[in-house]
């Protein structure tokens, strides 16, 4: 087995950069792509934390990662996430190219939410209100100005020392952000809720009724960011059904309380179907909820578009 490529951070996020992630999702989509067809990930308990197993296969290309969630790893200076990713060739599973898993997540969960957030009509320069300050709180900023001017960027979070930080490195990248509150949350356009709680982070008084929210912080069923109210006040989008059935805990609670039903949920492919009775446009009158829990497509429509720009 010789001949594979690594893929450094630098090639992930610099040479192709949120841009082109970001592209690689809505292409795919565009071209009629349904996420039903993906393979299924699968979860292994261990003894310390989770290994998430996520293969998919599309067109010439085969790709597999491996990531696994240690939470006690961050008291050891030590990742929460690791991984790493392999793309194959679909026709004689040779492998081609490999990446940092955990970096190629930061990377596509981002663009993906960038994707979709393209597709809600959003305004052009948006009050941003990001909960949290972990690295998916700084991809998702960096994402979202590829594909809007936000007028403010307020940041959220529960540890004051890693907002501070947060605020402190999007400075250096030349991207204005502040400390949020209440004011700022009633008045965002767009909130982005990366975090690791279990407990819904506002509810719908708190925020605008015409809010796009954006929720990635958990693939658990019995975890949620977004409270019921919330949910049931608009349009909820989902990437795939029988994904978020298993995984997105907040849609599934919020079923289960009766909040909304199955059928009211909305497959993100529609947002991107070129005509007929597929085609849906998301209502700016309405608050516009996208959850996502991540799928293996994202990653290989992703990596094989990078693996096609610059390896071959």
């Amino acid at each position: 087995m010789t001949g594979i490529k690594w893929v450094t951070n630098q090639e992930l996020f610099e040479d192709f950069g949120y841009q082109g992630a970001i592209s690689a999702i809505s292409d795919l989509l565009a071209s009629g792509f349904d996420p039903a067809t993906d393979k299924p990930r699968s979860f292994v308990n261990f003894e310390h934390g989770q290994g998430l197993i996520m293969p998919s296969e599309i067109g010439e290309y085969v790709g597999l990662k491996f990531v696994t969630v240690a939470p006690n790893n961050p008291s050891k200076n030590l990742d929460r996430i690791q991984g790493i990713y392999t793309l194959f060739d679909s026709e004689t599973l040779t492998p081609l190219a490999q990446c940092d898993g955990a970096s190629l997540t930061l990377l596509r969960t981002a663009a993906v939410s960038a994707a979709m957030i393209s597709k809600l009509r959003l305004t052009p320069n948006p009050n941003v209100v990001v909960f949290g300050s972990g690295p998916q709180a700084l991809a998702h900023i960096l994402a979202i100005r590829e594909i809007c001017q936000p007028a403010s960027i307020s940041i959220i979070a529960r540890n004051q020392q890693s907002q501070s930080v947060l605020i402190e490195d999007l400075k250096l990248r030349g991207v204005a952000a502040t400390v949020g509150g209440p004011g700022q949350l009633l008045s965002a356009d767009l909130v982005i809720t990366a975090t690791t709680a279990r407990e819904p982070l506002f509810v719908l008084s708190e925020i605008s009724p015409r809010a796009v929210v954006v929720a990635v912080g958990s693939h658990e069923p019995d975890a949620r960011e977004i409270s019921g109210d919330v949910m049931a006040a608009g349009q909820v989008f989902i990437e795939e059904t029988s994904a978020a059935m298993r995984e997105a805990g907040d849609v599934i609670m919020a079923i289960s309380n009766g909040d909304i039903d199955q059928s009211s949920l909305i497959e993100v492919k529609r947002l991107f179907a070129a005509s007929g009775d597929a085609q849906i446009v998301a209502d700016p009158e309405k608050i516009r909820v996208y959850k996502s829990t991540g799928m293996p497509w994202q990653d290989l429509s992703i990596f094989s578009a990078l693996h096609r720009a610059y390896v071959i």
